[in-house]
């Protein structure tokens, strides 16, 4: 019994090994994105801003179809990092309008309190007792809402009051979402690590751009 404990744990550990060792990696190739989006892409896509739309399809189907190819390897490692480095590509035009606006300080600020709550919603997500699964579906039913808000947003502009509400309801849906996920990692099977760093990878991703907004949203306020 003692022997299968020692077992279990060391496979958990492996898994969360593998799990923030593709995290981190991803995290490296959205950096590198952003760095080739401001220095070698940034005169195309600007001059080109159709190109942008085409990038964010790319990312959408590589999303929806992960999985189809997270089993088939080498093809999986592939995309996974190019679903990662294109992301970083499609985020340079958003930093490049807050630098303009604000000045790189709010950039650094955003970062810093992404990492403090994701960091302070992993841990909670990890050590509650209390099991988070439920609220996938109440998640899930705001994301949508978030969807479509933005799609909205696109024809119908709102002020900047509104910017505010719709960034910090953002902020709260994918800081809930990282302790769902978080905690779910209890529960994957060991060969489903990059499905969840990719899981993770999102979470992050998208809280950092819904605390830039709602810093942006403050600033202007």
């Amino acid at each position: 019994m003692q022997y299968s404990s020692v077992k279990q744990l060391d496979n958990s550990q492996s898994f969360l090994s593998k799990v923030f060792g593709f995290f981190g990696l991803a995290i490296l190739a959205s950096l590198a994105g952003t760095y080739s989006g401001f220095v070698f892409f940034a005169e195309t896509l600007l001059a080109t801003p159709a190109l942008m739309y085409v990038l964010f399809a790319v990312e959408l189907g590589l999303i929806f179809t992960s999985r189809m190819w997270m089993r088939k390897k080498p093809l999986s490692y592939f995309l996974f990092f190019a679903f990662a480095f294109i992301t970083g590509v499609t985020l340079f035009p958003i930093l490049a309008v807050f630098a303009v606006e604000f000045g790189m300080p709010i950039i650094i600020k955003a970062l810093l309190a992404t990492t403090l709550m994701f960091a302070a919603t992993a841990i909670f997500g990890w050590t509650t007792k209390a099991n988070l699964q439920g609220l996938g579906g109440f998640l899930w039913i705001g994301l949508i809402g978030l969807l479509i808000t933005g799609i909205l947003g696109i024809f119908i502009p709102w002020n900047n009051q509104f910017e505010m509400i719709y960034a910090g309801i953002g902020v709260l849906i994918f800081g809930a979402y990282t302790m769902v996920d978080i905690q779910r990692l209890k529960m994957l099977p060991d060969d489903s690590a990059m499905d969840a760093a990719l899981m993770l990878y999102l979470d992050i991703f998208n809280l950092f751009i819904f605390i830039l907004r709602l810093m942006g949203a403050v600033g202007r306020d």
